[in-house]
């Protein structure tokens, strides 16, 4: 990555991530349409559309020659099967909680993922934080201390969700490779795993296609859209500030949250709408944040 991110690259960010949070926010409602597959199975053909999708654009683009360094180097293998390990996990949890009532928990990971990738940026990469985003920072704390108050813990789903995603970008920031070109050689490295889950549920005589009338193709759907959400994530993560591109990540929770009520009819007691308050206090500081860094910018253009 550059040591300077320019005006164009934070603009492609933005617009990135606000892809990003709109596809994946909308993903756990796309998923109940896929019942009454399991969470491991969709995990599985997440893996396979994923990397049916990866390989035609690679193709399309003509860099599928980029995938063998990859493979031949030991340093880049060896850091990609470590980022394949994370990221599995992640996207294994984002399948698997859905169709099991956790939607609810994913989106607290999600509130919670900002201030762990903002600390990562300010302690371990050594960014420069704007007071508004500490105020953001102390804002988000007092959400999660609310949330420790009423609850007294955290489901095992929110702490890997917040925990595993900052050593997952540390690592592909060290090692530079092409976006696209990492993330199918993940899917790569991941491919028997999902055929192994794939063989164990058919064995186990689980249900591996959708009730509903072209469950084909809406399996190919759920592909498409976490293909091009988790693409336009982690090359947001290269094209913004690290501790801003964690501070935005609360868009996606917030919307997800309001999916999981509305449309998922999951429940939120009182005493949450305390702590997500504080969320959206946060949100609101980094907005007006970018917003006043826009007009700084632009002011000293002209």
């Amino acid at each position: 990555m550059p040591s300077t991110i320019t005006a164009k690259q934070e603009l492609q960010g933005y617009v990135m991530m606000i892809g990003s949070i709109v596809i994946f926010s909308f993903l756990p409602y796309y998923l109940q349409f896929l019942s009454p597959i399991d969470g491991n199975s969709l995990f599985a053909y997440r893996v396979l559309t994923q990397l049916g999708f990866g390989l035609l654009l690679l193709a399309f683009i003509q860099q599928l020659s980029d995938l063998k360094p990859i493979f031949t180097q030991p340093k880049v293998l060896l850091t990609t099967c470590l980022t394949s390990c994370l990221v599995a996990l992640q996207w294994w949890v984002f399948f698997w909680a859905p169709v099991n009532g956790e939607t609810i928990n994913i989106a607290m990971g999600y509130f919670l993922l900002p201030i762990t990738i903002s600390l990562t940026g300010r302690f371990y990469l050594k960014e420069k934080m704007s007071p508004l985003l500490w105020l953001a920072m102390v804002a988000a704390i007092l959400g999660v201390c609310v949330e420790l108050y009423t609850r007294h813990s955290f489901s095992w789903v929110t702490l890997l969700i917040c925990l595993g995603y900052p050593p997952y970008f540390i690592l592909r920031r060290k090692y530079k490779v092409a976006t696209t070109t990492n993330f199918v050689a993940e899917n790569i490295l991941l491919m028997p795993i999902a055929l192994l889950l794939l063989y164990v549920a058919n064995q186990q005589q689980l249900p591996l296609l959708p009730t509903i009338n072209w469950g084909v193709l809406l399996i190919l759907g759920s592909g498409l859209l976490s293909t091009t959400a988790m693409l336009f994530f982690v090359s947001a993560s290269t094209r913004l500030n690290f501790s801003v591109f964690g501070m935005l990540n609360y868009g996606e929770p917030i919307l997800m949250m309001l999916v999981a009520v509305f449309l998922l009819n999951e429940s939120i007691n009182q005493e949450q709408l305390w702590s997500y308050s504080c969320f959206g206090i946060a949100v609101l500081l980094v907005i007006s944040n970018s917003l006043l860094r826009l007009i700084t910018s632009k002011k000293r253009t002209f």
